[in-house]
């Protein structure tokens, strides 16, 4: 390397002009590269290309150098400008050993450098091999660019959607306060709901119709509509709860005008819905009464009815305004062009009807467990204000509840008449026949009584302790005359000498005492039919005793006298209390029957 460099050669001058570059030193253009590993490798393998290069390069210049001195004529041998014939003639030696020591160069580069001529026979091969498999994976890339441009046009699709979905969501994130205040209307609504606010959730409800009505086919507006109906519907049924309770009038108008602005029902449907809500209302209020008591049970059940049944009744009016359908038949209009609101019209006389039939039917139930008088009048006079009241809406059914107490009333009398009749004939069976002795309070009236018995009937009606109407007010007057007119107001005295006597005039009494709280006057026939039924079973038992049993002779001048009794004093005094009860003109105890069989009776002894 240090021969190469010390060589200076200087520029020739051609004969054509041309000039040869001077031979530069091999240290300047062969310089290796001192590194390591793989970069050392590839410095020396770039080294040898080098020095290669370079002495191709020297050799084609002096072969170039020859061929011009073989070629050249006798003038371009004549020395130029600055050369001596000397230099040119010494030129071939100098190049021979400028080639020489190129040669050496070489070979000593090609020892040293061995390495690098062997690793670029390997890098040749590894190259080789590559290009092979590049040359493979290009006919597999030539075999899948139809897929990859596939794939291309496919992602450029996938892309414009993915685009207009980030366009979609932009345009949702820029709107999220908006669209967040519409997803928390159906929260709104309940809330609203919830708290009995129905004006702003109505207002919410048709505010979501109406976007449901500009958007029909946006997910998220189905959903709301969702919502909202679930919302309505539990509104509609708190409302027709609130129907369902006891509601006076003004709200039940605004009740009503949240159903008529929800629109889920017709106006038929409208009223319907409002009996049918009233109706259970009132049925809720009657299941809760306590019916041990028959008594306060029909009270309380005219009471809930004469309240209740009027409130219900003033408000169908008030909310549904109806025209009479006699007013338009009446001037001339045709029936059958407004069938629809006579249907609607019906639907309030029906429901009353109805209701009043159920009340009817409770009545028939417990009205024969009240076995007393004085609570029957009572609740007669509970009944009877009731309907009056009701009369007010054109609901008087007093008329309705007398044929209910008229049979209250027999079955009351009948009832004690039944009594005293069975406890005369327990009392006959179980009588021993002995003389009694005659009452000192009474021996006056007795001896009287002896005196007058063709005016029997007369004296003995003067007073009854059962009489009532007429009665009470000639009681008042006989309390005033003194104690003579008292024992002239009681039952004779004469009776309680014969003791199954007084048992069934007691008997009969009570049941007169017991009517006299309730006695109507439609029935007065039908009771006095009763009372005559009861003194021929009366009569009947004597003769019945009379035939079955065996009396001595000390028994049968008192039972005889008992007969008398029976006939003279017990008969006319019954009729007459029964005659204060209820007027002879009206009604008229006919005691003829008994009166035959206690004469024939005696006429028999």
């Amino acid at each position: 390397m240090s021969d190469t460099a010390a060589l200076r050669p200087q520029p020739l001058h051609m004969t054509q002009g041309q000039v040869v570059t001077a031979v530069k030193p091999v240290g300047q253009v062969l310089k290796p590269q001192t590194s390591g590993g793989h970069q050392q490798r590839q410095g020396d393998v770039m080294y040898m290309s080098e020095l290669l290069s370079y002495s191709l390069e020297r050799l084609r210049k002096v072969k170039s150098l020859e061929r011009l001195r073989h070629q050249a004529s006798p003038s371009h041998t004549a020395v130029h400008e600055g050369f001596t014939s000397s230099v040119l003639v010494q030129e071939p030696e100098v190049l021979k050993a400028e080639k020489e020591q190129l040669e050496r160069n070489l070979q000593t580069t090609a020892v040293s450098q061995y390495t690098a001529f062997l690793d670029a026979a390997n890098c040749l091969t590894s190259v080789s091999n590559e290009l092979s498999a590049v040359c493979e994976h290009l006919d597999s890339l030539l075999q899948a660019t139809p897929e990859l441009a596939t794939a291309c046009e496919s992602f450029a699709s996938n892309s414009a959607a993915v685009q207009e979905q980030f366009a979609h969501n932009k345009q949702l994130a820029i709107s999220q306060s908006t669209i967040m205040e519409l997803l928390e209307v159906p929260q709104l609504m309940d809330t609203c709901v919830r708290n009995g606010v129905y004006d702003e959730a109505l207002d919410l409800q048709s505010f979501i119709s109406r976007v449901g009505l500009l958007h029909p086919d946006v997910p998220v507006v189905k959903l709301l509509l969702r919502q909202v109906a679930e919302v309505g519907r539990s509104m509609l049924q708190q409302l027709l709860g609130r129907l369902r309770t006891n509601i006076q009038l003004p709200e039940c108008l605004r009740v009503m005008g949240y159903l008529r602005r929800i629109g889920a029902f017709s106006e038929a449907e409208l009223r319907l819905q409002f009996l049918q809500c009233r109706d259970e209302w009132i049925s809720s209020l009657l299941s809760d009464l306590d019916d041990s008591d028959s008594y306060e049970y029909v009270k309380h059940l005219t009471d809930v009815h004469r309240l209740h049944l009027f409130d219900a009744v003033m408000q169908y009016r008030a909310i549904f305004f109806d025209t009479a359908p006699t007013a338009s038949a009446g001037a001339g209009v045709d029936p059958s062009a407004a069938p629809a609101n006579l249907r609607e019209t019906a639907m309030l006389y029906s429901w009353v009807q109805h209701r009043v039939n159920l009340y009817l039917e409770q009545l028939r139930k417990h009205l024969p467990a009240i076995t007393e008088g004085g609570n029957l009048a009572s609740v007669i006079e509970h009944c009877m204000y009731c309907g009056s009241s009701l009369s007010r809406v054109g609901l008087d059914f007093q008329a309705l509840l007398l044929p209910l107490f008229e049979a209250c009333g027999l079955q009351l009398f009948a009832t004690h008449l039944s009594s005293a009749v069975d406890g005369f004939n327990l009392r006959l069976e179980s009588h021993k026949w002995v003389a009694m002795p005659t009452p000192v309070l009474g021996r006056g009236r007795t001896d009287r009584q002896h005196q007058h018995q063709a005016t029997a009937a007369t004296a003995a009606g003067e007073a009854g302790e059962g009489a009532v109407g007429e009665g009470e007010a000639g009681a008042a007057a006989t309390a005033s005359a003194g104690t003579a007119a008292e024992d002239e107001s009681g039952p004779p005295y004469v009776i309680m000498e014969h003791l199954p006597l007084a048992v069934y005039v007691n008997g009969v009494l009570t049941a007169l005492n017991e009517l006299r709280h309730c006695a109507l006057l439609s029935i007065s026939k039908p009771l006095a039919g009763l009372l005559q039924t009861a003194l021929e079973h009366a009569a009947g038992s004597l003769v019945h005793y009379r035939h079955t049993h065996a009396l001595n002779a000390s028994e049968l001048p008192l039972f005889k006298a008992a007969t008398r009794c029976m006939l003279d004093v017990v008969l006319p005094f019954l009729v007459v209390a029964f005659s204060r009860v209820f007027p002879a003109a009206n009604a008229k105890v006919d005691s003829t029957a008994s009166a035959g069989l206690l004469r024939q009776l005696l006429a028999e002894m």
